[in-house]
Protein backbone atom coordinates (compact mmCIF):
# COMPACT_ATOMS: atom_id res chain seq x y z
CA UNK A 1 0.00 0.00 0.00
CA UNK A 2 1.40 3.54 -0.70
CA UNK A 3 0.90 6.45 1.57
CA UNK A 4 -0.90 9.16 1.04
CA UNK A 5 0.48 12.88 1.71
CA UNK A 6 -1.90 16.00 2.94
CA UNK A 7 -1.54 19.25 4.36
CA UNK A 8 -0.99 18.87 8.24
CA UNK A 9 -3.56 20.24 10.23
CA UNK A 10 -3.56 22.09 13.89
CA UNK A 11 -5.19 18.53 15.37
CA UNK A 12 -2.27 16.96 13.92
CA UNK A 13 0.52 18.48 15.74
CA UNK A 14 0.68 16.01 18.75
CA UNK A 15 0.35 12.88 17.25
CA UNK A 16 3.51 14.45 14.83
CA UNK A 17 5.62 15.68 18.22
CA UNK A 18 5.47 11.99 19.28
CA UNK A 19 5.92 10.34 16.08
CA UNK A 20 9.36 12.69 15.37
CA UNK A 21 10.70 12.11 18.79
CA UNK A 22 10.55 8.66 18.26
CA UNK A 23 12.12 8.85 15.18
CA UNK A 24 14.99 10.90 16.57
CA UNK A 25 15.48 8.84 19.59
CA UNK A 26 15.51 5.26 17.23
CA UNK A 27 17.06 6.45 14.04
CA UNK A 28 19.54 9.17 15.71
CA UNK A 29 20.27 6.68 18.44
CA UNK A 30 23.52 5.33 16.29
CA UNK A 31 24.73 8.58 15.76
CA UNK A 32 24.03 10.81 18.68
CA UNK A 33 24.32 9.91 22.62
CA UNK A 34 21.19 9.42 24.15
CA UNK A 35 21.62 12.68 26.07
CA UNK A 36 22.59 14.90 23.20
CA UNK A 37 19.27 13.33 21.55
CA UNK A 38 16.96 14.57 24.80
CA UNK A 39 18.75 17.83 25.08
CA UNK A 40 17.92 18.56 21.26
CA UNK A 41 14.13 17.34 21.47
CA UNK A 42 13.85 20.05 24.72
CA UNK A 43 16.07 23.26 23.59
CA UNK A 44 14.86 23.04 19.61
CA UNK A 45 11.74 21.17 19.50
CA UNK A 46 11.56 19.24 16.18
CA UNK A 47 8.49 20.95 14.52
CA UNK A 48 7.97 24.78 14.08
CA UNK A 49 4.38 24.85 14.01
CA UNK A 50 4.62 27.81 12.07
CA UNK A 51 4.79 25.68 9.12
CA UNK A 52 1.77 23.87 9.71
CA UNK A 53 -0.14 27.43 9.83
CA UNK A 54 1.33 28.22 6.88
CA UNK A 55 0.20 25.33 4.98
CA UNK A 56 3.44 24.17 4.35
CA UNK A 57 3.91 21.24 6.59
CA UNK A 58 2.97 17.66 4.70
CA UNK A 59 2.49 14.34 6.51
CA UNK A 60 2.30 10.86 4.57
CA UNK A 61 -0.86 8.32 6.32
CA UNK A 62 -0.24 4.75 5.40
CA UNK A 63 -3.30 2.76 6.65
CA UNK A 64 -4.53 6.17 9.38
CA UNK A 65 -1.05 6.18 11.04
CA UNK A 66 1.45 8.70 10.32
CA UNK A 67 4.38 7.56 8.70
CA UNK A 68 6.48 11.15 8.03
CA UNK A 69 6.56 14.31 7.55
CA UNK A 70 8.36 17.27 5.69
CA UNK A 71 8.12 20.64 5.16
CA UNK A 72 9.26 23.80 3.77
CA UNK A 73 9.95 27.69 4.31
CA UNK A 74 11.35 30.61 2.69
CA UNK A 75 12.37 32.18 6.07
CA UNK A 76 14.99 31.60 8.31
CA UNK A 77 14.42 28.64 10.64
CA UNK A 78 13.44 28.68 14.46
CA UNK A 79 16.45 26.40 15.24
CA UNK A 80 19.11 29.26 13.81
CA UNK A 81 19.25 30.47 16.76
CA UNK A 82 21.29 27.85 18.91
CA UNK A 83 23.43 28.19 15.90
CA UNK A 84 26.96 28.78 16.92
CA UNK A 85 28.41 30.74 14.22
CA UNK A 86 26.40 32.72 11.46
CA UNK A 87 25.76 31.03 8.12
CA UNK A 88 26.14 33.30 4.96
CA UNK A 89 23.51 32.75 2.96
CA UNK A 90 24.00 30.69 -0.89
CA UNK A 91 22.88 33.08 -3.51
CA UNK A 92 19.68 33.18 -5.52
CA UNK A 93 16.62 32.51 -4.13
CA UNK A 94 16.76 29.60 -1.45
CA UNK A 95 14.13 27.43 0.36
CA UNK A 96 14.52 25.77 3.38
CA UNK A 97 13.50 22.39 3.63
CA UNK A 98 12.01 21.60 7.17
CA UNK A 99 11.13 18.89 9.85
CA UNK A 100 12.01 15.41 7.74
CA UNK A 101 11.06 13.32 9.85
CA UNK A 102 9.92 9.30 9.01
CA UNK A 103 7.96 6.65 11.64
CA UNK A 104 11.10 4.28 12.66
CA UNK A 105 8.87 1.31 11.94
CA UNK A 106 8.29 2.59 8.35
CA UNK A 107 12.01 3.71 7.68
CA UNK A 108 13.74 2.52 4.49
CA UNK A 109 10.46 2.20 2.52
CA UNK A 110 10.32 5.51 0.51
CA UNK A 111 8.16 7.54 2.23
CA UNK A 112 11.00 9.81 2.91
CA UNK A 113 11.76 10.55 -0.45
CA UNK A 114 8.06 10.82 -1.92
CA UNK A 115 8.17 13.85 1.20
CA UNK A 116 11.14 15.14 -0.30
CA UNK A 117 9.92 14.93 -3.86
CA UNK A 118 6.49 17.13 -2.98
CA UNK A 119 8.70 19.37 -0.77
CA UNK A 120 11.21 20.12 -3.44
CA UNK A 121 7.94 20.46 -6.03
CA UNK A 122 6.43 22.97 -3.44
CA UNK A 123 9.69 25.38 -3.56
CA UNK A 124 10.19 25.00 -7.13
CA UNK A 125 6.37 26.31 -7.52
CA UNK A 126 7.25 29.06 -5.35
CA UNK A 127 10.15 30.50 -7.20
CA UNK A 128 13.11 28.69 -5.24
CA UNK A 129 15.84 28.44 -7.13
CA UNK A 130 18.47 25.68 -4.39
CA UNK A 131 16.63 23.93 -1.86
CA UNK A 132 18.78 24.30 1.52
CA UNK A 133 18.28 21.93 4.59
CA UNK A 134 20.79 21.53 8.07
CA UNK A 135 20.87 17.35 8.05
CA UNK A 136 20.85 15.45 11.17
CA UNK A 137 23.96 13.22 11.42
CA UNK A 138 21.81 10.27 10.31
CA UNK A 139 20.00 11.76 7.62
CA UNK A 140 23.32 12.77 5.65
CA UNK A 141 23.60 9.74 3.81
CA UNK A 142 19.72 9.57 2.56
CA UNK A 143 19.92 13.37 1.64
CA UNK A 144 23.61 13.12 -0.42
CA UNK A 145 21.77 10.17 -2.32
CA UNK A 146 19.23 12.39 -3.45
CA UNK A 147 21.59 14.86 -5.08
CA UNK A 148 22.15 17.09 -2.01
CA UNK A 149 25.85 18.32 -1.53
CA UNK A 150 27.03 18.96 1.54
CA UNK A 151 28.53 22.46 1.99
CA UNK A 152 29.21 22.71 6.29
CA UNK A 153 29.25 21.02 9.27
CA UNK A 154 27.93 22.41 12.06
CA UNK A 155 26.75 22.26 15.99
CA UNK A 156 23.27 23.22 17.61
CA UNK A 157 24.12 24.73 21.02
CA UNK A 158 21.59 22.60 23.27
CA UNK A 159 22.37 23.12 26.87
CA UNK A 160 24.51 21.80 29.20
CA UNK A 161 27.70 22.47 26.84
CA UNK A 162 26.06 19.42 24.73
CA UNK A 163 26.22 19.77 20.71
CA UNK A 164 23.77 18.73 18.57
CA UNK A 165 25.82 17.87 15.14
CA UNK A 166 24.04 19.05 11.77
CA UNK A 167 25.30 19.35 7.99
CA UNK A 168 24.30 22.15 5.84
CA UNK A 169 23.34 20.57 2.62
CA UNK A 170 21.93 22.01 -0.79
CA UNK A 171 20.24 20.44 -3.98
CA UNK A 172 19.59 22.45 -7.11
CA UNK A 173 15.83 22.91 -8.27
CA UNK A 174 16.38 23.72 -11.71
CA UNK A 175 15.04 20.71 -13.26
CA UNK A 176 11.87 21.11 -11.61
CA UNK A 177 11.56 24.57 -12.33
CA UNK A 178 11.84 23.82 -15.58
CA UNK A 179 9.66 21.00 -15.68
CA UNK A 180 6.91 23.30 -13.90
Amino acid sequence: MRPTLRLARHADIGPLLEMHWRSMRVLGAAFYPREVIEAALVRMGTLDTCLVEDGTYLLAELEGRIAGSAGWSLRVPNYARLMREAIPPLPGRVGLVRSVFVDPSMARCGIARMLMRAVEACLAREGAETAELMATLSGVPFYAALGYERLSDHALDVGEGLRFGVCRMAHSLAPLRIAA
